[in-house]
C-alpha cells in the first residue's frame, strides 16, 4: 500500500521566522523535530507571493502564467489537472481542512456552496474554513461553530476595533480564549478525522492554518515575546541615482508605505507575530502526534507555506512583493520513518513540492507539472520564477531580477554582496551582462513552461 501523506501548511510565514532555520528569538520545537527528520530547502521560491496564485500552483504543479491565477480572483479552470485525482487514482483517499482559497471568499458567501467545486479538483472530504480576515463575511463550519459557542460575535467586534485602530496601533492579542480561537478549530477538526479515519486505505490529508496571517491575533498565553529579542526590521532604501525613470517610480512607491509606524511599533508587532508562529506550531505538533498515534510514522509529511510576511521590512506589511521576506518560503520534507536530519541549499520552487507529491504517492506524472521532484539527488534549478500583479521576478539563487509587463527592469540585486537587497542595481551600466543573463533564464523557463499548456481542442 503507498505510504500516507500529510501536508501541513501554514499561511504567510516567513522562511527566517522558524528555529531550523536559525530564527533564535521564536520557539517552534514541532517544525524543528520535523526538520530534524527530514529535509530543510533554505532557498525555496513561491510561484506567487499572494495568497490564491501560489495555492493554485501547488495543486496543479503550474505558474500564474499556465493556470491564470495572477490575483486573488479566479478559480482553476483545468480542475481535471490537479494531482489529488492521480492520487485518487492511485488509492488515495483525499481530504482537505481548513483555509484552501482556491476560490474567492468574501461578499457574505458560504464556502459549503463551493462544495461542488471543491469535488471537481479532488477532495473526497472536505472541512473548509477560512483565513481571519475572510472570516468576517464568509460562512463556513469556522462561523457556525464560532456562533455555536457565543464567540463570534466577540471576534467580529475585536476585529472592527483593529481595523478602525490602524497598523500601527492595533497591538493585543485575541480577547477569545485560546480554545476558541480560530486555528484552534482548524486543528481540532484535523485531529478528529485523523482518529476517525480509515488505516485500510492510503490517505494524503491537507492541514491548512490560517496564521500566522495578519492581525497578529495570538491567544494570550503566547504573548510573551519581548520587543527587544525581535531583530529590527530592514530600513526602508532610497533609489540610487543610476536607475531609470520607471524603476525609480516603483522603488518609491515601495517604500512610500506606513511612514507613521513607529520602530517600537514594528518591534511589538514582531513579537505578536513570533506568538502566533509559536501557537500555530502548537496546534501542527498536536496533528502531528494524532497523525502518527493513528497512521503510524511510516508516511510522508510536508510543510509549507504559500508566502513570506514583510512585517515592517522596507516600511511595509503584508507580502505581493518579492523581497526575500516576502518571496522566499519555508519548506520540510520528512520521508516514511524520517531520516538523518538535512539542509539543502540548492535553489528550489513551490513546484517542486507538487512534484514531489506526485513521486511520494507513486501516481503517473502529468506532464503540466513544471517542478522537479524535491527527492531527487540534484543541484537545484537554474532559476525560481514568480508572478503577481503583471509583475515578474526571477532569481538563480544569487541575483534576483524583477520586470514589469512591459520587460522594463524594476529591480536587479545582487543576494551575495547585498543581502538586505537595500541597493537597487537596475540601469548600473556595471551589471547590464546579469540583467541580460537573468533574462535568457526566464525566458527559457517560460518557453519550457508555455509549450506544455493545457489547449482545448475541438472533437
Amino acid at each position: 500500500m503507498p505510504a500516507d501523506i500529510l501536508v501541513l501548511m501554514t499561511d504567510q510565514h516567513r522562511a527566517d521566522w522558524i528555529g531550523a532555520y536559525g530564527a533564535s528569538w521564536v520557539r517552534t520545537p514541532n517544525l524543528d523535530r520535523l526538520a530534524a527528520e527530514g529535509t530543510i530547502f533554505t532557498r525555496c521560491y513561491t510561484t506567487s507571493p499572494l495568497c490564491m496564485p501560489a495555492r493554485a500552483s501547488f495543486l496543479t504543479g503550474q505558474y500564474p502564467h499556465n493556470h491564470g491565477l495572477w490575483m486573488n480572483a479566479g478559480r482553476v479552470k483545468e480542475v481535471a489537472g490537479t494531482y489529488l485525482h492521480a492520487l485518487r487514482g492511485a488509492g488515495y483517499r483525499t481530504c482537505h481542512v481548513g483555509k484552501s482559497h482556491l476560490h474567492p471568499h468574501g461578499g457574505g458567501t458560504d464556502l459549503r456552496t463551493e462544495e461542488p467545486y471543491m469535488r471537481a479538483l479532488g477532495w473526497d472530504d472536505i472541512f473548509e474554513c477560512t483565513g481571519p480576515l475572510s472570516t468576517q463575511n464568509t460562512h463556513s463550519i469556522l462561523t457556525d461553530w464560532m456562533m455555536e459557542h457565543g464567540t463570534y460575535q466577540t471576534f467580529l467586534d475585536d476585529y472592527r476595533r483593529r481595523r478602525e485602530t490602524g497598523v500601527g496601533q492595533a497591538l493585543w492579542p485575541s480577547p477569545l480564549p485560546e480554545e476558541m480561537h480560530p486555528d484552534c478549530f482548524m486543528a481540532e477538526s484535523a485531529i478528529r478525522y485523523i482518529e476517525g479515519s480509515d488505516t485500510s486505505q492510503p490517505l494524503y490529508l491537507f492541514v491548512g492554518l490560517g496564521g500566522p496571517h495578519n492581525p497578529f491575533d495570538p491567544p494570550e498565553r503566547f504573548d510573551r515575546y519581548r520587543m527587544e529579542d525581535m531583530p529590527p526590521p530592514l530600513p526602508p532604501d532610497e533609489p540610487p541615482e543610476w536607475l531609470p525613470d520607471c524603476a525609480r517610480e516603483h522603488q518609491r512607491e515601495m517604500m512610500r508605505h506606513n511612514r507613521e509606524v513607529t520602530p517600537g511599533q514594528w518591534l511589538r508587532m514582531r513579537a505578536l507575530y513570533s506568538a502566533r508562529v509559536e501557537q500555530v506550531d502548537h496546534l501542527m505538533g498536536r496533528v502531528l502526534d494524532a497523525w502518527f498515534a493513528r497512521r503510524g510514522r511510516d508516511s510522508w509529511v510536508m510543510f509549507w507555506s504559500d508566502h513570506g510576511e514583510m512585517l515592517g521590512d522596507k516600511n511595509r506589511c503584508s507580502k505581493s512583493v518579492f523581497y526575500e521576506a516576502s518571496a522566499r518560503i519555508p519548506m520540510i520534507l520528512r520521508p516514511p520513518k524520517g531520516q538523518e536530519a538535512s539542509v539543502s541549499n540548492s535553489l528550489t520552487s513551490l513546484v517542486d513540492l507538487t512534484a514531489a507529491v506526485y513521486e511520494a504517492s507513486g501516481a503517473g506524472r502529468e506532464t503540466n507539472v513544471f517542478g522537479t521532484s524535491l527527492m531527487e539527488e540534484a543541484n537545484g534549478r537554474e532559476a525560481a520564477v514568480s508572478e503577481v500583479d503583471e509583475r515578474t521576478m526571477v532569481t538563480d539563487g544569487r541575483w534576483k531580477l524583477v520586470v514589469d509587463p512591459d520587460g522594463r527592469t524594476l529591480k536587479l540585486f545582487d543576494g551575495h554582496a547585498d543581502p538586505a537587497e537595500a541597493v537597487n542595481m537596475a540601469g548600473h551600466p556595471d551589471y547590464g551582462d546579469e540583467d541580460a543573463r537573468l533574462r535568457e533564464q526566464l525566458l527559457r523557463l517560460l518557453l519550457r513552461t508555455a509549450d506544455r499548456q493545457h489547449r482545448e481542442v475541438n472533437s
